[in-house]
């Protein structure tokens, strides 16, 4: 019987909800194509390229971007095979988000040129953006109150 990892196994969940995320991603990207001008109260889809990263900073430094992005999941990947039990879940989760999105964003930079950025939010002013932009955001978002949690619950001791 091989010698695998003791984190084996949070690294073929990373690696399998990678996929998921990143189809679903692509899928609501090719959606988007066929709505584009639908509007709501809510949001409206555009179509924007986007060579650069967040807010159009770094702009036209495509590959310098994928070359980041390739290395974050690299990083991120090996950390999970290397030291993320498959029963830390958040954790787990919070990782896997963060590398699809930039997976997506990646694969889109290399195979395009570019970033389609389609979701427009209509109650404020606010940049265009996508899917795999959302999931990094919300990744970050749900690892600073994860933070902040597990912070507090040592009563401000490191």
């Amino acid at each position: 019987m091989p010698n695998y990892n003791k984190h084996y196994k949070s690294f073929l969940f990373y690696v399998f909800l990678n996929l998921i995320l990143l189809d679903f991603g692509n899928q609501l990207r090719n959606l988007s194509f066929k709505l584009i001008g639908y509007k709501n109260p809510i949001f409206s889809i555009y179509h924007m390229k986007n060579t650069g990263s967040a807010f159009s900073t770094f702009e036209n430094y495509t590959f310098a971007l994928a070359l980041l992005g390739l290395v974050a999941v690299i990083f991120i990947g090996y950390y999970i095979y290397k030291n993320i039990s498959f029963q830390k879940k958040l954790p787990l989760i919070i990782l896997t988000l963060f590398s699809a999105g930039t997976l997506g964003n990646m694969i889109e930079r290399l195979t395009k040129g570019y970033v389609v950025d389609y979701i427009r939010l209509n109650f404020i002013n606010f940049a265009i953006f996508n899917a795999f932009d959302v999931m990094i955001c919300t990744s970050i978002f749900i690892y600073i109150v994860y933070l902040l949690k597990t912070t507090g619950d040592n009563n401000g001791k490191a």
